[in-house]
């Protein structure tokens, strides 16, 4: 997964699941949100700057 992150702002370049993965993404004025699925694994990538520079989480459930 590739962003380009500006100083206020960032856009999704590229995101390609893994082999068995899929992938839905979600976007704001203020957020990118990817989601990769396999089963019931889940993996999200966030990419905010609603509260100053744009900064990445990602989490697993």
């Amino acid at each position: 997964m590739v962003f380009d992150i500006g100083d206020a702002s960032a856009t999704l370049v590229s995101a390609t699941p893994g082999a068995g993965w899929s992938m839905q993404v979600w976007k704001t004025e203020s957020w990118i949100r990817v989601e990769f699925t396999s089963g019931a694994d889940k993996v999200s990538v966030f990419c905010t700057w609603h509260d100053g520079p744009p900064h990445v989480d990602i989490g697993t459930y």
